[in-house]
């Protein structure tokens, strides 16, 4: 498995984040954040990550939430094609890695409870 995060793989324009905002069928969230999901068209699927500084004060501590989401989102493929807007809230900076990435787990879960087509390929 790679260990990059292609360009391919984000959403990288307002149109992106705009067509999820607007259009989202699927929403779950923990107490890191809110996913936010689009089914698309596409042969893959695609993340964008919100963690603003109202939310997450220290620099270092945004910048640790999008480095968790991206690597969780890597090691955890999607089988159906999705575009996926993570969003985070107050407050996430102050928990530890393994919380943000327990948090995932259940926003992963709750994804699949919500939209049963969506799948991990990692999961049996």
């Amino acid at each position: 498995m790679s260990q990059k995060f292609p360009k391919s793989a984000r959403l990288l324009n307002a149109h992106d984040y705009s067509q999820v905002f607007n259009n989202c069928s699927i929403r779950a969230g923990s107490t890191a954040g809110t996913v936010l999901a689009l089914p698309v068209s596409d042969d893959r699927s695609r993340l964008g990550i919100i963690v603003a500084k109202k939310n997450v004060r220290l620099a270092t501590d945004r910048n640790r939430i999008k480095r968790l989401v991206r690597e969780y989102f890597r090691n955890h493929p999607l089988s159906a094609s999705m575009s996926l807007v993570f969003m985070a809230k107050r407050g996430a900076g102050t928990l530890s890695n393994a919380d943000v990435t327990g948090d995932l787990d259940r926003l992963w879960r709750k994804l699949n409870h919500k939209h049963p087509q969506i799948r991990f390929e990692n999961d049996q």
